[in-house]
């Protein structure tokens, strides 16, 4: 029997000491004078980035990075000059996200296309199965955490946001997922492909002119400090320009709620987030949209979970990740979207 080959990676993980120097040389033309990298590290949370963490040494002192790029497998496929730019553009206006420094969109400098940002310190993530991540100040963090979305929300997309970013109203949203599903489905999808049919049939109007889309805002893309004190949103891969309903459906999917499904990412009751974030957006929650976009973030989910397993399948990768997304969370929104469409059919 022939066995499969997998993927090499690009990580260098074999070698950490060749991607160090790389980033020495790298940040020293940059800085104009000598660098010295080390405590190379790398962040297991998440499968669609390699990111890692290092020390930068040079005359004028120390600095704390991180370093993101592309993987040689990946759950979704985005574009890292896309996520500088949203990260570029968020910073400037205040919100509470890394400061990027340097972009790379060829695999010369890293190794793959990637960038280089400040380390957010002394941040934690939720992990998926925490029970209580934020414990009694989860109040105060939900307060922040819509806050921060809201303000997301209420910066207008301009000329420069359109041109760098995927712009998608919820029917090129829903298109995208579906194109997702029919090119990584492994086996008959019967409830994704219902739900698709559900969406496809039910697309809504706009709930109000078009926003900069995180795309991924959920616990676990944030980090809080020892107090759970948000520190920064981070992840933001998937951003684009489209409907912002989008973000509030997918923050709120029971996946991300730690068990608390009263809750708005086990921080705050869900109209108290939606107060948070009408407050601070300027925008109204579309409430006749509400079913539409809760089945919509089930689906995507279902989509990337579904490609998380064709790159298992296919060879590609053996990063435990990847392998976990196709079980738990596959099944976890498989049977969400189920139960969805049973009520939207009743």
């Amino acid at each position: 029997m022939r066995r499969p080959v997998f993927a090499k990676s690009t990580t260098l993980l074999d070698n950490p000491h060749a991607l160090e120097g790389k980033l020495a040389r790298y940040l020293g033309a940059r800085w104009g004078e000598s660098v010295q990298v080390h405590g190379l590290t790398r962040f297991h949370g998440g499968a669609a980035r390699e990111t890692f963490r290092f020390v930068a040494e040079a005359g004028h002192g120390s600095k704390a990075l991180v370093l993101r790029r592309d993987p040689a497998s990946s759950l979704i496929r985005t574009s890292r000059a896309a996520e500088f730019h949203v990260l570029v553009r968020t910073f400037a206006a205040g919100l509470r996200v890394p400061e990027p420094l340097y972009l790379e969109t060829d695999d010369i400098a890293f190794g793959a296309p990637g960038f280089i940002m400040a380390e957010v310190a002394g941040g934690r993530a939720a992990g998926i199965f925490e029970d209580d991540p934020y414990g009694p100040a989860r109040c105060e963090t939900g307060e922040a955490l819509f806050t921060q979305l809201g303000r997301l929300h209420a910066l207008v997309p301009d000329a420069a946001d359109r041109a760098a970013l995927p712009v998608h109203d919820a029917a090129a949203r829903l298109a995208h997922w579906k194109a997702e599903v029919q090119a990584h489905a492994t086996r008959p999808e019967p409830v994704a492909k219902a739900a698709i049919r559900w969406l496809e049939r039910h697309v809504p109007q706009s709930s109000g002119p078009p926003a900069l889309v995180h795309g991924d805002f959920r616990s676990g893309n944030f980090l809080v400090d020892d107090d759970a004190k948000l520190l920064a949103v981070l992840d933001w891969e998937m951003a684009h320009v489209g409907d912002p309903m989008e973000d509030l459906a997918w923050a709120m999917d029971p996946l991300w709620g730690h068990g608390k499904l009263e809750l708005a990412a086990a921080t705050l009751p869900r109209d108290e987030a939606i107060t948070r974030w009408e407050a601070a957006s300027g925008r109204r929650f579309a409430a006749d949209a509400w079913n539409w976009w809760r089945l919509f973030a089930g689906v995507s989910g279902l989509a990337i979970w579904i490609s998380s397993s064709f790159e298992v399948a296919s060879h590609r990768t053996v990063d435990p990740v990847m392998i976990f997304a196709g079980f738990y969370p596959y099944r976890f929104h498989n049977a969400q979207v189920a139960r969805l469409l049973a009520e939207l059919a009743a």
